[in-house]
Parts: structure tokens; sequence; C-alpha cells
């Protein structure tokens, strides 16, 4: 092994901004700390067979909906429920954001399926798992790769990984739990992460930063400092993953109408304005914005970290990162009258900062001492 190559395991597809910039942010930290970082190209398989019969019978009592909705996009053509438009400008994003991956970001040269597993271990020194939802059971379908299984314990790294549910369904919890026991670093995002990892193992996991905050203000200014203003004067904004309520829409509108901002819609993908905003114009775009709306956890942090008026949707009631995320910075959001919609009002920018530096630097502690091999074994 020439390079000290670290490998990183995390979500790696070209649909969102926030998952690219905690890849690159992590990328940029292992470099810092001499290493070099190398993403592995990964899709998660379909589910075991074997998991098929218990997911079900778990779905039919908790998510009754997504089996209704499973069962009608396998009904024949003619019975199906028509598919919402396909969004004309997707590609266009898509594009910005595989461009920026592949210059910024370096990839595996081959994908993880297609390799062996001594392969993989062979390659990397040391191997990560996170950040961003690697551990979401929903997104990644419960996957060995997730809790690095093709290399040895004490070569395993979790780094900031979010469950991005409240807790883990009962016919994945043996499997959860013998791999988790199995990462000798461990740490998560969440405290409702940590939660979930002393409820299944008994293990105190540290809760560390995303790799976005990870990466200090003054390396992210001088990345977007030549990016120009998506508008001329003064803009707001809007960055919403899910689907707003009409009134969150009205609600929104009149506050950009009051505070007199044209709102910059960087989720409008039928349209083209904006669709070739890469991932550091997002960063850029939400740095010298007036205010932010979204429901991003992302956009959020960005727009914590340059101290921006912010405004917070809900997109659904399982997910506890913005109430993490509002934690660590001793902050609370307001009600703005409308559910579902609130508001981060009256800050102490200094205290946010400083909690933030606290944590950093706990964080750093953390991975510089996995990387050394320092940090104990699983108790």
């Amino acid at each position: 092994m020439g390079e000290r190559l670290v490998g990183i395991v995390t979500i790696n597809d070209d649909t969102n901004y926030g998952n690219r910039l905690q890849n690159f942010a992590l990328h940029e930290v292992v470099r810092s700390l001499d290493r070099e970082p190398e993403t592995i190209v990964n899709r998660p398989p379909s589910w075991s067979r074997s998991l098929l019969v218990p997911r079900a019978m778990h779905d039919l009592g908790h998510d009754l909906p997504g089996v209704i909705a499973r069962a009608r996009s396998r009904l024949p053509h003619g019975f199906r429920r028509p598919a919402a438009p396909a969004l004309p400008f997707l590609e266009v994003r898509r594009a910005a954001i595989a461009g920026f991956a592949r210059n910024r970001i370096r990839s595996s040269p081959h994908a993880y399926s297609a390799m062996p597993t001594d392969y993989w271990a062979d390659r990397y020194e040391h191997a990560v798992a996170g950040s961003d939802q690697v551990w979401n059971p929903t997104y990644r379908r419960a996957q060995p790769i997730d809790f690095l299984e093709f290399i040895d314990g004490p070569r395993r790294i979790a780094y900031a990984p979010s469950f991005g549910v409240r807790r883990i369904p009962g016919f994945l919890r043996s499997r959860y739990r013998e791999w988790i026991e199995g990462i000798t670093h461990l740490s998560v995002r969440e405290h409702g992460g940590a939660d979930i990892v002393a409820d299944l193992t008994g293990r105190a996991a540290p809760v560390v930063l995303d790799p976005t905050a990870l990466l200090p203000r003054t390396e992210w200014d001088a990345l977007i400092e030549d990016r120009s203003r998506p508008v001329d004067g003064t803009y707001a904004v809007r960055y919403f993953l899910g689907r707003p309520t009409a009134a969150q829409d009205e609600w929104m509108t009149h506050d950009a109408a009051r505070r007199r901002l044209e709102v910059v819609d960087l989720h409008a993908l039928d349209q083209e304005r904006f669709a070739d905003v890469d991932p550091l114009g997002f960063v850029a775009a939400i740095a010298r914005a007036d205010a932010v709306y979204t429901d991003s956890f992302h956009a959020a942090t960005f727009s914590l970290l340059y101290r921006r008026p912010l405004v917070l949707g809900r997109r659904y009631a399982s997910d506890v990162r913005q109430e993490e995320l509002l934690a660590q910075h001793g902050l609370l959001a307001g009600g703005t009258g409308v559910d579902g919609l609130r508001v981060v009002a009256d800050v102490d920018w200094s205290e946010v900062d400083a909690r933030r530096e606290r944590l950093r630097a706990s964080s750093m502690a953390f991975l510089t001492a996995a990387l050394d091999g320092s940090v104990g074994a699983p108790g």
C-alpha cells in the first residue's frame, strides 16, 4: 500500500447537494490528517430475500401507505396511478453535481460489487462509514458495506453516520447490533443515533459534527470566493426537498415580499434558471442570502455557519436531524403561526460559533485518534 488510502462509504449519487458536500468535506479533513481519501462507488442492492417477509410484516403494521404505494407500482401499466411528470431540468442538476464530484472527490476505480471483499480489505489502511444517512434502513436497505464488514474491526471507523429514524425496525435489530458491535471506532451524528447504539449494544457513541461543519468556514470561504451572487440585489434562498403545504407556501411568499427579497428557488427543477447551480454554488447562494427557507439538514447547516436568518420546514415527523442541529448550536426555533414552519431568530451568533468550535475540536480529536488507531475497542 503506497498511499495511506482511506476508503469512505456513504450514499454516493448525484441527486443531492448535501450528500456530495459532506462527502467532499470529509475528504478534505482526511487529507488534512495526511491520508488520501477515496469514496467507494456503491449502490444499495435489493432487499435480501430473507428479509422480504419480515419487512412486509413490519410495514403492514407501521407503514401501510408505503405498502400500498409499492403494490400499486407493480400493477399492470393501465391500472397504475399516473406517474408525476418528469422534472425537465433534473438531468441538468445531476450533471452539475456530477461535475463537482468528478473534479473534487476521488472515487474508487471499481464499484464495490465488482470486486471481491479481499480487494477492498487490502486496498485501504482504514475505512470510514459516514456521514449522512448511510445507516438509514429505508434508504440503504440494511447492507453490510455500510458497516464496513469488508475490513477488519480495528480498521473500521464510523464518522457521524446518521440513522435518520427514531428506532431500528424489529426485523433489523439483530443485524444492526452485530454490525455496530464490529466497529472499533464508533461515533454518530445525532444524540438520537447514540440512543439507538446504546439500546442495541450498550455502547456509548460520541456525537460528532457533520463533515460540512467540521471543515472550517475559512476553507468554505476560499472555495466560494469566485462565485457570483445568483441574482442582483437582495434575495432569499428557498430549498425544499419535500413539498410545502399551501399555507407554508403562502407564508414564505408573504415573508419574502415583506422583506423585499427576490426568491432563489434552488429546487425548482421545472425551471431552467438555477438548474445548473453546482454544490459550491449552493453554498455561495446560502452564504450571501438575506434569508433561507429550507427543510434540508445541510442547507440549515450552512445557514448557521454563515449566520443567515433561517426558516425551517419539517419534511416528516420521524426526522430528528433538525432538532439535533438546533440543540448542538444552543438554538430554539419559534413558531410562525403555520404548522410545520418555524423561524430561528434572536440568535447570539458568537455563542453559536463557540459551541460549534468546541464540538469541532472534540470531533477532530475523535477522527484523528481513530486514524491513528488509538481509540479503544468495542466495550
